[in-house]
């Protein structure tokens, strides 16, 4: 009795203090010309001190700055100190270790502790085949071997590319399902996208390498929540994991879901919809959308134009913004702004005398 009592009493006084050091959603934001993250209340957590900040993942995000006037980019922790920090300049973070040099390139993410990486072997007189691996969250290679690309891990599987084949490796190094497609996403749902070398047709297959679906997609996009977007005959739809279409073809572009919804296109119009396929938030939402980003923990980042203006131009480069001076405004999942830029922002941005 005493024990128990005793046990009550201190997760009495130890809840509070878990509660509050409980991860927060960090949100990646711009504030006039700058970049920082915002919580899910629209508070700055990590003040905007970036040229770009991107997305969390696994619990770090990749910022960049400038450095004697050149590009840097280096890995944050939510508390915006860099726990890697790049050593050259340019498009990406680039680390010298030991006789190779390593790079991660921005619209790369941590999954599972790793991310992928290529390598560079820096003898001049190598004249092997290409190598690329995985760095862990201490800027240490833990994975690599000769392939010519990989990917990120996801349910303890990586696909990797060997001799222009795809096959999966687990986190020892160690062929889960031997290199055989022409090209695969990632698994989840147990089931991984493949393109079938003979049909030339995407499926479904699992981590032993087994068609759980038929090939039959001209594109297939991973699970996710249980759903995933196939191009067949021209359109897009979605299936579940037994290969049934949970919603119909009928879509000209399609985002897989996140958070309950995914963005589609169907009809030259441009939205979200959830798992029953119906039209998610009212039409005001979608009426001056530039570009948005899927939902991730609970919000979706959006680029807007003001009241009787058209959207100015943006630049996209796998997934990345490079360059973009919309309003933004992070919405939630119940539709709700968290959080909007200020027009004053918007007239600075675009040099644009206030009225």
């Amino acid at each position: 009795m005493r024990i128990i009592l005793l046990m009550i009493y201190l997760t009495g006084f130890l809840l509070p203090g878990l509660t509050s050091v409980q991860a927060q959603n960090l949100y990646p934001m711009r504030n006039y010309n700058k970049w920082g993250y915002i919580n899910s209340s629209g508070k700055w957590v990590i003040q905007p001190t970036f040229d770009m900040a991107l997305p969390f993942s696994d619990g770090v995000a990749m910022v960049k700055d400038t450095y004697q006037g050149g590009e840097v980019w280096d890995v944050i922790d939510d508390k915006g100190q860099k726990i890697i920090q790049s050593e050259y300049f340019g498009y990406g973070v680039f680390l010298k270790l030991f006789d190779y040099r390593v790079t991660i390139q921005p619209n790369k993410k941590f999954t599972e502790g790793l991310v992928p990486v290529m390598v560079e072997i820096l003898d001049k007189n190598y004249k092997g085949p290409p190598v690329s691996g995985f760095l862990n969250k201490t800027g240490e290679l833990e994975l690599y071997g000769y392939y010519e690309k990989v990917f990120n891990f996801s349910d303890g599987l990586a696909c990797v590319v060997k001799n222009n084949k795809y096959g999966f490796i687990n986190r020892n190094g160690e062929w889960a399902i031997k290199p055989a497609f022409i090209m695969c996403g990632s698994f989840s749902n147990g089931l991984a996208p493949a393109l079938d070398e003979k049909t030339r047709k995407w499926g479904y297959i699992n981590k032993k390498g087994s068609w759980v679906i038929e090939p039959e997609f001209s594109k297939a996009k991973d699970f996710s929540e249980g759903m995933a977007a196939v191009w067949k005959d021209f359109k897009w739809g979605f299936v579940d994991v037994y290969g049934k279409f949970v919603i119909p073809l009928q879509y000209r572009t399609a985002e897989s879901f996140s958070n309950g919804y995914a963005y589609v296109g169907k009809d030259n119009q441009f939205y979200f919809i959830d798992k029953q396929g119906r039209k998610a938030f009212s039409d005001n939402l979608y009426s001056n959308i530039c570009f948005t980003t899927p939902f991730t923990n609970g919000a979706a980042l959006m680029a807007v134009s003001p009241e009787g203006r058209s959207c100015n131009n943006f630049e996209f480069a796998d997934n990345v913004i490079l360059q973009d001076s919309n309003l933004l405004q992070y919405i939630t999942t119940s539709g709700q702004v968290l959080y909007k830029q200020e027009m004053e922002e918007y007239y600075s941005i675009n040099k644009i005398r206030k009225p």
